[in-house]
């Protein structure tokens, strides 16, 4: 059996590590100020005098500042018009315009109903094609519910989300307060409407998230789930959630776990080739990361599988928390454990799998999740068939 890389085994990440964004101070300025824009003057490096800058040091940077600034200005428009209008006309019209963006094509249509193809290559077309447009139609009920959460509405929005299971994350954090817990799950339902309602039911709990090129968009998606970058805060503020950057996890998920919180960490996202391990998906491998299981199996923590779907009435949500899974238990670093730890991160997998079959649509199909190809010639080992 091939050997685990090192990295996927010692890091959550080698992404580079996401700074705290930058507050800005603008004196005693009565002008309004839009809620999500970054002027290009609250940016590092720029004076705010007004001054020209060098040939040399103004060009992209500049101008990827005064994008992040218009993208703020169309972010903060697009809240005011949608806190105007009642929730569910304001979620309508965002499905109108997922279903629109369906209509138009483009290459994320393309690769939705390529993968939707070769997941399901027994299913009728026509199906398929019900669950592509349903994957954009989510999409769109989703951005204007973040919007939503942005004003007046959050409240009612939280309302709308009906908690299953949270006593068995409850159970096991007062059972320890030292050993906390790791509950994976995957990119299902409203998701950033998941990690509010968990913010505001009052469990410490860490999100392990990657930060995106866009400055703005991490500030806002941190802003809107109700929590602020690891370190911004002290640590015994428990109450509310606490993101933590992939870059360097780690340590600082292992802190949160010896702190007795709970860990939510994403499990189905593409990885490079040097950062996962390759098992079954779909009946494809895909590359994914072993990070949470290893610190898991490390620390001796429970694993729960977490779910968050939209109902059919498409108004109300369901988050669910299932009981701790039943994974094997060995050492991690020995050939043994390695073989161990790829047959638990196949069944994890295909948990997820089961969940995403139940309901295809809810997924989040516009990701490219089998973007990393194993080595030529080189199949995946690790009792990927034997782990389901």
């Amino acid at each position: 059996m091939p050997s685990i890389p090192s990295s996927a085994l010692s890091r959550w990440d080698p992404c580079r590590t996401s700074s705290s964004p930058r507050s800005c101070d603008h004196g005693s300025s009565k002008r309004w100020r839009p809620r999500f824009a970054m002027l290009p003057t609250d940016r590092p490096g720029m004076d705010g005098s007004g001054s020209t800058r060098s040939e040399r040091s103004a060009s992209r940077r500049d101008v990827a500042r005064i994008r992040q600034w218009l993208l703020g200005l169309f972010l903060d428009g697009l809240t005011r018009m949608a806190e105007r209008i009642p929730i569910d006309r304001a979620v309508g019209i965002g499905g109108a315009f997922g279903r629109a963006w369906f209509r138009l094509g483009g290459p994320r249509t393309a690769l939705v109903r390529e993968q939707l193809r070769a997941a399901f290559p027994d299913a009728d077309e026509g199906q398929r094609e019900v669950w592509a447009r349903g994957v954009f139609d989510q999409l769109g009920m989703g951005l204007a519910e973040w919007l939503l959460l942005r004003g007046r509405h959050r409240e009612a929005l939280l309302d709308r989300v009906r908690i299953e299971g949270l006593e068995h994350v409850e159970g096991i954090l007062r059972a320890d307060p030292s050993r906390g817990a790791m509950i994976v799950t995957g990119h299902l339902g409203n998701w950033e409407l998941a990690c509010a309602k968990i913010a505001a039911s009052g469990i410490p709990v860490s999100l392990v998230y990657r930060d995106l090129d866009r400055p703005i968009l991490d500030r806002l998606l941190l802003e809107t789930r109700g929590s602020s970058p690891i370190g911004d805060r002290p640590s015994e503020d428990v109450g509310t959630l606490e993101s933590i950057p992939m870059g360097r996890a780690g340590l600082r998920v292992a802190r949160a776990l010896r702190e007795g919180r709970a860990v939510l960490a994403l499990i189905d996202q593409n990885a490079r080739r040097n950062e996962g391990l390759f098992v079954s998906f779909f009946g494809r491998p895909a590359s994914t990361r072993p990070g949470p299981l290893v610190l898991a199996a490390r620390l001796e923590v429970p694993v729960l599988f977490a779910t968050m779907r939209r109902a059919p009435d498409r108004r109300s949500h369901h988050l669910s928390f299932e009981k701790p899974l039943d994974l094997e238990v060995g050492t991690i670093g020995s050939d043994d454990g390695e073989a161990l730890l790829r047959r638990n991160l196949q069944r994890v997998t295909r948990r997820l799998e089961r969940a995403i079959r139940a309901e295809p649509s809810q997924w989040i199909w516009t990701h490219r999740r089998w973007r990393t190809r194993p080595v030529s010639g080189k199949r995946v080992e690790g009792g990927v068939e034997e782990a389901g």
